[in-house]
């Protein structure tokens, strides 16, 4: 078994080794914050404390090219503050316009953090928000509180008795307001942004405090200046952190809380009127102007608190991934049409699994399995149209719940699914999608849980007798599918090495040369004693093993058990190991071989494969296996040419270099020219020909009178353990037949 490499997650970068620097920043801030709370160190505190803020953020800009931009802005915010602090009591001017080059930075910062964000969400997202509610709810409530912020701002500036700066104070709250907004309604914020965010806020309030009595440039003695230096501390801490490479990323900024849990988004939005109501009075405006204001957003609040109860409650009844119905919703759906369901037939339960599925994940990566999941899902809802339901029941099975009206779940099948489906990760590649299904009739006494386990039988036998086909339930098949499912446990017993389920060996029969008779190699059959049911063939439980997927399992027994019994052989024998449809689409299928080889010593040149043609069959599937493999050695044969659909296309797309002709072919009834017909297009594809089953002499003659190479059947040897070819007197040499 493969095992996955750890990824690191840069939302969980909390075990970062902390660096030395780092640490001596950390520190010197710790000194700078002890000299800030006494009165007498305070300035000296309050100006190193800005100095190693504007510092902290060196440290990432240094090692780390992720978010550089929007890290470059806070340093150079910080570094603009730390300036005119420093310059406060020599140069009030150059410290003034340093303040407000910060303050530009600061606008800067938050525009451009808000950008990403827009820039990182989905765009069928963003069309889904804008047509939510809800989300305009959102909206209304930051059009209130920055209207009434704006209001202020205004009056405030135009007051004649309004302290000069104190009109930064209304955008000081509003910018709080704000950021605590962004930070509620995230749920995936690293601790570094929680840091920095948590330095802005209280930033904004030692300004709002510092704006309101109309001096934004405050003595570094103040009391007030514990709040900056707290804010610089903040921001040291937010630069600091392990987690501050990837603070700005948008993995970071695109994980919104649930719908409920983005109500307290709105909360944060609520204090904003009564902090505004008891700001200098100068700019105050009239009460009923903030209670209006209140109002309003005490309104806004609840409508999104119910509208994102309302949404919990749809989600609740959703698969998160492809927005079909899940079991919640299934039976909601399934309890409604029995509800309204008129005299007569009631509908149809279905329930579909994709085949091959777990390939598209292995071969592609686990997003193009849920990108394939989402496209079948929109296409099973347009063709199920509104005649009934489509449900996700987990991994890649659906469930169809089917109205009287409703299409058949034949019809259904090859509207969604006959066209192949292209992905978004792999553009190039056209994915043939193929789903098995078993459906069941229902009616007023109808119960979900009995419907899914008919179904799910239906389902079973389509996958054991033909798969990508719809099967109805009939009571015959519950007996039959129970029987096999105890067989298929047993198997997997088995196969894992586990006791009481008997056992496997192998029996072979010979390939001889028609012309001389030598016996060229042997094919691998596979037999099971089992301890209850006897001995059983390979069609007794073949089907089983690739129904529950064990197929290539079993297929990797055998040829490991093949490789080292016939490494004791002649060293001219070969030994043909069959491959099933779950070994031709399992990517490890060269690797297995190769461990065999590798663990048995046997040379590639004495392996023959043998692949049958299956229906729908993924085109690629095997096909650079196979080639990888034959350029090792390692031949390849068509088996049961002849009795399936696309014997021409396998011989385009793998290496074969043997085709064996089906008994159904080789007969006494089949006539001369179709023989010849298909020697002659071996012979021009530079292939062997092998016949099965030749069971007289005068079968064996008219075959090599048409050239054919090489021949099984009973006249040649029934299969045998291998314990008993060499007791075997090897066959005759045969007489030599005119070409």
């Amino acid at each position: 078994m493969r095992t996955r490499p750890v990824k690191h997650d840069p939302l969980r970068a909390d075990n970062t080794r902390v660096t030395a620097p780092a640490r001596l920043l950390a520190a010197a801030t710790v000194a700078a914050l002890l000299l800030c709370a006494l009165p007498g160190t305070r300035a000296t505190g309050v100006v190193a404390v800005s100095v190693l803020a504007a510092l902290a953020p060196l440290t990432v800009l240094l090692h780390r090219r992720t978010g550089w931009t929007l890290w470059a802005l806070v340093a150079g915010m910080l570094g603009a503050w730390a300036v005119s602090m420093a310059a406060t009591v020599p140069s009030p001017a150059l410290a003034s316009v340093t303040q407000l080059l910060g303050l530009v930075l600061a606008v800067t910062l938050t525009v451009s953090l808000y950008a990403q964000h827009l820039r990182a969400r989905p765009a069928e997202r963003r069309v889904r928000g804008r047509g939510a509610w809800g989300r305009r709810a959102d909206q209304a409530a930051l059009v209130v509180v920055t209207g009434l912020a704006t209001a202020q701002i205004v009056t405030t500036a135009l007051s004649a008795d309004a302290p000069v700066g104190s009109a930064w104070a209304p955008v000081d709250a509003l910018v709080v307001a704000v950021l605590l907004r962004f930070a509620c309604s995230r749920a995936g914020l690293t601790r570094s942004l929680q840091l920095l965010l948590a330095g802005g806020a209280v930033n904004c309030l030692y300004d709002m405090v510092a704006s309101s009595t109309g001096l934004r440039l405050q003595p570094l003695d103040r009391p007030v200046q514990l709040l900056w230096a707290l804010s610089m501390a903040l921001f040291v801490a937010g630069a600091l952190h392990p987690s501050a490479p990837s603070a700005f990323s948008s993995a970071s900024l695109r994980h919104l809380r649930p719908e409920s849990g983005r109500v307290l988004g709105l909360v944060a939005l609520a204090p904003v009127p009564l902090v505004l109501a008891l700001l200098h009075p100068a700019g105050r405006l009239p009460w009923l102007v903030y209670l209006a204001a209140g109002t309003a957003l005490a309104v806004l609040t609840t409508a999104r608190g119910a509208q994102a109860l309302a949404a919990s409650e749809t989600y609740a009844r959703l698969d998160p991934l492809t927005g079909l119905a899940n079991r919640r919703g299934l039976q909601s759906a399934f309890d409604r049409l029995l509800l309204t369901a008129a005299d007569g037939p009631v509908g149809r339960l279905a329930l579909l699994d994709l085949d091959d599925f777990k390939v598209v994940n292995d071969t592609h990566g686990h997003e193009a399995g849920d990108q394939l999941l989402c496209a079948v899902a929109d296409r099973l809802r347009t063709a199920v149209g509104g005649a009934g339901t489509v449900a996700r029941s987990g991994g890649d099975e659906f469930v169809l719940v089917l109205g009287p009206d409703a299409p058949a779940v034949d019809d259904v099948l090859r509207a969604a699914l006959d066209a192949p489906v292209t992905l978004p990760v792999a553009p190039g590649t056209r994915f043939a999608v193929r789903a098995s299904a078993g459906w069941v009739d229902l009616d007023d006494d109808s119960r979900l849980p009995l419907a899914l386990a008919d179904a799910d039988i239906a389902l079973y036998t389509s996958k054991a007798v033909h798969r990508g086909a719809a099967t109805a339930f009939v009571p015959a098949q519950r007996q039959e599918v129970l029987g096999q499912l105890g067989l298929g446990e047993d198997l997997c017993r088995l196969v894992a090495g586990g006791s009481g389920a008997g056992e496997l060996f192998l029996v072979y029969q010979p390939l001889v040369d028609l012309v001389d008779g030598r016996v060229l190699g042997h094919e691998a059959l596979v037999r099971w004693q089992h301890p209850t049911r006897g001995l059983l063939a390979p069609d007794a439980f073949l089907p089983v093993a690739e129904s529950q997927g064990q197929g290539a399992a079993l297929d990797g027994w055998v040829l490991a058990e093949a490789c080292r019994e016939a490494a004791g052989w002649d060293a001219d024998r070969t030994v043909s190991v069959n491959l099933g449809r779950s070994s031709m689409v399992d990517p490890l299928l060269a690797t297995r071989v190769l461990d065999a080889l590798h663990a048995s010593g046997l040379d590639p040149r004495r392996l023959h494969l043998e692949i049958t043609e299956h229906e729908a069959l993924p085109v690629d599937a095997g096909v650079a296996a196979l080639h990888e493999l034959a350029d090792l050695g390692v031949g390849v044969s068509l088996d049961d040419f002849g009795t399936g659909y696309t014997s021409l296309g396998y011989l385009h797309r793998y290496p074969v270099g043997v085709l064996k002709l089906d008994r159904s072919i080789t007969g006494p009834d089949t006539s001369d020219e179709l023989i010849a017909g298909l020697t002659s297009l071996a012979s021009a594809l530079g292939i062997q020909v092998l016949a099965e089953g030749v069971e007289t002499a005068e079968q064996h003659a008219r075959l090599a009178g048409f050239g054919i190479d090489a021949g099984q059947g009973w006249l040649f040897g029934r299969p045998v353990p291998a314990s008993e070819l060499a007791e075997r007197a090897p066959p005759g040499r045969q007489p030599h037949v005119a070409q």
